[in-house]
């Protein structure tokens, strides 16, 4: 059943408000990740929902359900797996501090495993330090350990950091942009062309002046 509960009728654990630093890196995550699932059939990314499960719930920063979700103008504050729709095939949390490094790696990597998440990704977005990265795969019984790069079956993408920013990439090797880059890379790459165009139509205006000035010399000795 489609969760449709009136709010107040919700038991919900209490969720901090985010600060800034760290609604900055969800933020910069979301656009890739969008990016990401408008290339997959019935991809859906969620951000700060509920996710209840055998009991238990948490909202994880970022979760890719693909498949059977209800309509979202029906989801309220909670998603129940399975009773609402398929549980997250990939989740993505964005730890700011050692406390939400820790319960992301400890009581959130447990939870995300009994749910049956195949991709579970951590950004440890400490301020003024470069980008480390956690992965595992909960729904082969790993836990979370530090890598260089992660692949993300699910999603069909690798994800790799370089120093404060992250960078995701498709199975070709191609980045993977969001459309305010990509509409900056388009704008970037027109205005070379233009003036690549430019810079030959005064090469041939060039080559036309001095062909006729040979012409002209030319006619004047005969």
């Amino acid at each position: 059943m489609v969760n449709t509960a009136v709010v107040e009728a919700e038991v919900l654990e209490e969720k901090m408000p985010e600060s800034p630093w760290h609604n900055k890196n969800v933020e910069a995550v979301k656009e890739l990740l969008d990016e990401v699932a408008a290339r997959i059939p019935n991809a859906v990314v969620f951000r700060d929902l509920f996710f209840r499960f055998g009991g238990k719930q948490y909202a994880p920063d970022l979760a890719v359900v693909v498949g059977r979700t209800p309509p979202l103008e029906s989801i309220g504050l909670v998603y129940r797996v399975p009773e609402d729709g398929d549980a997250p095939v990939a989740i993505i949390e964005v730890a700011v501090s050692p406390k939400s490094l820790g319960e992301a790696l400890s009581e959130k990597a447990d939870f995300y495993a009994e749910m049956g998440v195949k991709d579970y990704l951590i950004v440890q977005a400490f301020p003024q330090k470069p980008l480390r990265l956690w992965f595992c795969r909960p729904d082969r019984g790993e836990t979370p350990a530090q890598v260089n790069e992660a692949s993300l079956e699910t999603l069909r993408v690798t994800v790799k950091a370089k120093g404060q920013t992250l960078h995701m990439f498709d199975t070709e090797g191609n980045a993977v942009l969001p459309p305010k880059s990509f509409a900056s890379l388009l704008q970037k790459e027109l205005e070379q062309t233009k003036a690549a165009l430019e810079e030959e139509r005064q090469k041939r205006e060039e080559l036309e002046r001095r062909v006729a000035e040979l012409e002209r010399k030319l006619g004047q000795r005969t």
